[in-house]
C-alpha cells in the first residue's frame, strides 16, 4: 500500500467521525433522551471504520516506516541469504555482487546432510578424508549434529567447483546417500537502498533470511510501539463514542465557556461607577483599575449615615432630614406688616376675614374691566388751544 492510499483511508475515517459528530449535533431536534442512541452510533461507526480502514494501514506501517527510515539513514546493512544449490552458485553470487548498492558478498562454506547414520567410524573417516582431498578450495570439514557436515571453502574459492566435488565423492567413495546441500552468504549493502536490493536478490535465486544493521535497529524500535489490529479496532470504537459525546454536549460547553468569558472580561460601566461611590478611607476593598474620587461617597455603605460630607452628585445644598419636619409658613415682609398696622390695613384685614367668594367675584370684575379697557380704542388726548 502506497502513501496515497493510506492518506485516502485516513480521510475516509475522518469523514465517518464527522458524520457521527453532525448526527450528535441534532440533539435539539431528536431530544436529549437519545443519548444512548448517539453513543451506540459512535461505537458502531468507530468499530467498522477501525476494522475496514485502520487495520489495513496497521499492516503496512512497517513497510512505510522502513521507507522513511532508509531515506534518513546512512551506513551499511548486512543481508543474510540462502543460495540455491540447484543452479550455478558462482553465477548467482556474481549476479548479486553486480546489483547497485551491494558492496560485498561473502561466504564460508556449504552445508551437507546425509540420510542415515554411518555403519562405523571408519566409514565416516573415509568420507571426510575423501571430501578434503577432492578439491583444493576445501580447507576443512566440521561435523555438526543430526548427521550434518559443514564444508569450509577457502577465501576467493570457487563454490560451484566445491559443490561438484562433493557430489562426485558421494557417488563414488561411499554408499551413504546425500539428502540435501545448502549454502549461505552475506551481502553488505547500502542502508538507504535495502528494500530494493532485497527484492532484486529474491529474483536471482536467493532467499533473504535476515537483515542486520542501523536501518533494521531503527525499524525494530519503531515497530515495538505499533498496536495490534484488535487494539486498533477497539480504539477506533472509543474514538467514535468520544466524538458522539462531544457533538451531544457541544452546545452546553460553548454556552458555559462564553458566559465565563463574559463574566471575567466585563468592565465597570459608568452606571456602575455612579452606583459605587465611596468616601476615601472608608472602603477597605482593593480594586484593580478604577480608583474612587475624593469627593465621592458610598450611598450603600453604613458609613454614609455618620459622614459629615453627604453630597450626592453635585447637589451641595442637600441637607439630611433626621426627623420628620413640617414646612414652616413664610414670614411676611416688614412693609406688609406696616401696612397691616394702619387703619386701612386693618379694614382690609377685616374684610379679608369675611367670605372668600365676594373677593373672587371682585377679582373677576377687575379682570373683565382690564380686558375691556384694553380692547377699547384709546382717544388721543389733545390739549385745547387757549383763547386770547
Amino acid at each position: 500500500m502506497d502513501a496515497l492510499t493510506i492518506v485516502i483511508m485516513l480521510i475516509l475515517f475522518i469523514i465517518a467521525m464527522i458524520f457521527v459528530f453532525s448526527t450528535a449535533l441534532l440533539t435539539p431536534y431528536i431530544g436529549k433522551r437519545n443519548l444512548l442512541s448517539v453513543v451506540l452510533l459512535g461505537l458502531v461507526v468507530g468499530l467498522v471504520g477501525g476494522a475496514f480502514l485502520l487495520s489495513p494501514i496497521v499492516d503496512d506501517i512497517p513497510d512505510f516506516t522502513r521507507t522513511i527510515v532508509e531515506e534518513s539513514t546512512d551506513g551499511s546493512d548486512v543481508i543474510e541469504m540462502d543460495l540455491s544449490t540447484n543452479g550455478n552458485i558462482t553465477q548467482i553470487i556474481e549476479n548479486i555482487s553486480s546489483i547497485t548498492g551491494v558492496q560485498n558478498v561473502s561466504y564460508d562454506g556449504i552445508n551437507i546432510k546425509i540420510d542415515e547414520e554411518f555403519d562405523s567410524n571408519t566409514e565416516k573417516t573415509t568420507l571426510v578424508s575423501a571430501l578434503n582431498g577432492s578439491n583444493t578450495n576445501i580447507t576443512d570439514i566440521e561435523e555438526k549434529e543430526n548427521n550434518t557436515f559443514f564444508v569450509k571453502i577457502a577465501p576467493e574459492g570457487d563454490p560451484q567447483s566445491v559443490l561438484n566435488s562433493i557430489y562426485s565423492v558421494f557417488s563414488t567413495h561411499t554408499y551413504t546417500h546425500l539428502r540435501y546441500t545448502s549454502m549461505q552468504a552475506n551481502a553488505t549493502v547500502a542502508a538507504n537502498n535495502v528494500t530494493k536490493i532485497m527484492s532484486t536478490i529474491s529474483n536471482n535465486g536467493a532467499v533473504v533470511l535476515n537483515v542486520t544493521g542501523p536501518t533494521e535497529d531503527k525499524i525494530n524500535s519503531i515497530n515495538k510501539y505499533i498496536p495490534d489490529k484488535t487494539n486498533v479496532v477497539l480504539l477506533a470504537g472509543v474514538i467514535g463514542v468520544i466524538v458522539g459525546l462531544a457533538g451531544f454536549f457541544i452546545d452546553t460547553i460553548f454556552t458555559f465557556t462564553n458566559d465565563r468569558k463574559k463574566r471575567n472580561s466585563r468592565k465597570e460601566s459608568s452606571r456602575d461607577r455612579i452606583k459605587r461611590k465611596t468616601v476615601p478611607g472608608t472602603d477597605t476593598r482593593r480594586r484593580s483599575g478604577n480608583r474612587p474620587r475624593r469627593d465621592s461617597i458610598d450611598i450603600f455603605d453604613d458609613s454614609f449615615e455618620g459622614s459629615e460630607k453627604q453630597t450626592i452628585g453635585s447637589n451641595k445644598r442637600f441637607k439630611p432630614m433626621t426627623d420628620v419636619e413640617e414646612p414652616k409658613p413664610r414670614r411676611k415682609s416688614e412693609s406688609s406688616e406696616k401696612k397691616s398696622g394702619s387703619r386701612f390695613g386693618r379694614l382690609l384685614g377685616r374684610s379679608s376675614n369675611k367670605t372668600e367668594k365676594p373677593k373672587k367675584q371682585e377679582n373677576k370684575k377687575n379682570k373683565d374691566k382690564v380686558k375691556s379697557s384694553k380692547n377699547k380704542r384709546e382717544v388721543p388726548k389733545v390739549r385745547p388751544r387757549r383763547k386770547d
